[in-house]
């Protein structure tokens, strides 16, 4: 008798015999034993997994004479000539030599018949992706609408190119490609079963090659159980029947890179090529090592480390230790350099120039790049923060008492900053503008009251005084003012003419939009260093502590007071408005403080609001100011008045 392949002799003949696919194989027997059985099932996933198996072993259990159960009794005369091919109502049709339209009309005139001895009629079409588009369309009525005697069973392994209209039709089933440890004990079952002297060792071995497939393992398995002429089927006899390059070399030809040594790194590549591997075989080998490290870092327990044998805690130590942007490096100039070997006319030479990058990358910037370098800033600097923040902080020294400051007092009428002319009758909007050239009218100006100030460049304030004993010196320890009111407070009394001063400078520059923002917010706590301003509304505090506002109006308080204040608002009625008014009245009573006695006037004087309707008919002539209205509906208005 011929010798028979042990992929077919040991294909599955029962539903319990299937490996690795429970989620089809259950609910196939369920139907059965409930009689619920579709007129047509899709059976699609990779080579190798039991598709056509498991056609056959469904079109046995529906003719069985005498079921075991629901498994077919293989036995009987239907299921010996269904296992022999033989049958007259199971047809095994191959669709990638017979997928034209006149195969299929031949199938859907056999439809119409009656099986000969069988209770249904099986059709099981391979590789059915591979019919015509008319194909199809002659298929789709009879699979849509067969007779009750008849039973489609289509399999695919690219189930994406079949029309949708097909799979509509069908039940569908996905096999899965089968563990690595599911074919090792299959193999190591047959091996016994069959008297094969294979290690588990090997048994990994082949298992991982096969890919998911076990008809490519028990191929692998009958072509090393053949040609090998040792006693044992072990893991190097395996490397050798195959062609593949042993873990240990690989191991140490990946070191070899790791440390940049091109002279070991070749002699060892010279040494593997002595051993008749092929060029191309050892670079492909090497790349699945790096893809392995790679996979090492997020799952040092995948079952496909099982290959490696003792040295898997090898590559586990090797891939905690190196970095990802270095073995992504690696990995992508070595897939360059296999696909170029594959290409060339001296694979040989090809292989031999991507060995020696690889081994000049550990020191390169193409490899340790932006990504591996800037990682090992962050940590540098990350390392310093901690070392900072561990090392005790000195207590602040307590004040000593000193006399009370003095403080150069503030001109009497402290001189405005230039305005450009606005005439009378003109229309302001609170917008910023730079001033307009002394020989060019001055332009209106729109500011949408719900978009953020424009930006521009502050005014330089006014020399800063020197600071009295009270005051933070530069390399001093800055005392928290929660906990010591500052000394230098100025007489609260003063803050509402200071602080009406303030807003007029700020028309005085133009700046409408800080003084729109700020003219309903008061001045609660002002030193010589600082103000808390008390705005009602939250808007109004974040306007208020806008960078740009701030630098406008310490330059206001500089102007006003002589002073460089620096200005926070705070909301209304909050916990910090509380926390200034506790501040407030636990601080000293200080000598008032001499801004200029006399007050300025109202800042809106010379202003006055005015709707729309009421603007004059000049000014609405004007060109900016005709396209400020249609894009800024919604600014505040003023006309300046008669003076």
């Amino acid at each position: 008798m011929a010798y028979l392949a042990l992929y077919r002799k040991w294909r599955p003949r029962t539903f319990t015999e299937v490996v690795g696919q429970k989620h089809i194989s259950i609910p196939l027997q369920r139907a059965i034993e409930q009689d619920r059985l579709a007129h047509a099932y899709l059976f699609s996933g990779p080579r190798g997994t039991g598709k056509t198996s498991m056609a056959k072993i469904l079109a046995k259990a529906v003719n069985c004479l005498h079921p075991n159960g629901v498994n077919p009794c293989n036995e009987c005369q239907s299921c010996r000539e269904i296992n022999a091919g033989s049958s007259l109502d199971v047809y095994e049709i191959d669709a990638a030599s017979n997928r034209g339209i006149e195969e299929i009309r031949a199938l859907r005139e056999s439809v119409r018949t009656l099986p000969a001895v069988s209770r249904k009629k099986v059709y099981i079409i391979d590789e059915v992706h591979m019919l015509t588009k008319e194909a199809f369309n002659a298929l789709l009525k009879t699979l849509e609408e067969p007779p009750s005697h008849v039973l489609f069973i289509l399999a695919t392994t690219e189930p994406e190119k079949i029309p949708l209209t097909i799979l509509s039709r069908c039940q569908r089933y996905e096999f899965h490609r089968i563990s690595v440890e599911d074919i090792k004990n299959h193999l190591l079952y047959i091996a016994k079963e069959s008297h094969l002297p294979l290690t588990e060792e090997a048994a990994d071995l082949i298992a991982v090659r096969a890919d998911g497939g076990l008809r490519d393992a028990l191929s692998l398995l009958d072509q090393c159980s053949s040609a090998s002429e040792s006693k044992v089927l072990d893991a190097p006899a395996v490397y050798d029947l195959l062609g593949l390059t042993g873990k240990d070399m690989i191991l140490d030809l990946s070191h070899h890179i790791f440390n940049g040594d091109s002279s070991s790194a070749l002699s060892l590549f010279y040494r593997i090529l002595q051993g008749g591997k092929e060029p191309a075989s050892i670079l492909r080998d090497l790349l699945e090592h790096f893809r392995n490290l790679m996979i090492c870092k997020v799952n040092p327990k995948a079952p496909e480390f099982s290959q490696y044998g003792s040295q898997v805690e090898t590559l586990r130590s090797d891939a905690s230790r190196l970095p990802a942007p270095y073995l992504d490096s690696l990995f992508d100039y070595l897939h360059e350099a296999l696909h170029e070997t594959k290409r060339s006319s001296s694979p040989r030479l090809s292989a031999e120039m991507g060995l020696l990058h690889l081994c000049r990358m550990k020191g390169s910037k193409s490899l340790d790049s932006l990504a591996q370098r800037v990682a090992q800033l962050e940590e540098e600097v990350s390392r310093l923060k901690r070392g900072a923040l561990s090392i005790p902080q000195s207590p602040s020294p307590a004040p000593v008492p000193a006399p009370a400051p003095s403080y150069p007092a503030a001109p009497s009428s402290p001189a405005p900053v230039p305005a450009s002319p606005i005439p009378a009758g003109s229309a302001a909007f609170s917008a910023p503008e730079p001033p307009a050239p002394s020989d060019m009218p001055p332009r209106p100006a729109v500011q949408r009251k719900d978009r953020p100030p424009v930006r521009e460049t502050p005014r330089a304030p006014a020399p800063m005084p020197a600071a009295g004993p009270a005051e933070n010196m530069p390399g001093q320890p800055a005392a928290a003012p929660s906990s010591q009111p500052d000394a230098s407070l100025i007489d609260p009394k003063t803050y509402p003419a200071i602080w009406q001063k303030v807003l007029s400078y700020f028309m005085s520059i133009r700046r409408i939009d800080v003084f729109t923002c700020l003219r309903k917010s008061t001045l609660i706590y002002c030193t010589h260093t600082r103000a808390i301003v008390s705005a009602p509304q939250q808007f109004l505090v974040a306007a208020g502590n806008n960078k740009s506002y701030q630098k406008v109006a310490a330059e206001a308080f500089a102007k006003v007071t002589g002073s460089p204040i620096q200005m926070h608002t705070v909301l209304k009625g909050g916990e910090e408005e509380a926390a200034a008014f506790t501040l407030l009245q636990s601080a000293p009573k200080a000598a008032p403080s001499s801004p200029s006695t006399e007050m300025a006037e109202k800042p809106m004087q010379d202003y006055r609001p005015v709707s729309r309707d009421r603007i004059p008919e000049k000014d609405l002539r004007d060109p900016s100011l005709n396209e400020a209205l249609k894009i800024m509906a919604d600014c505040d208005i003023y006309e300046k008045t008669e003076s």
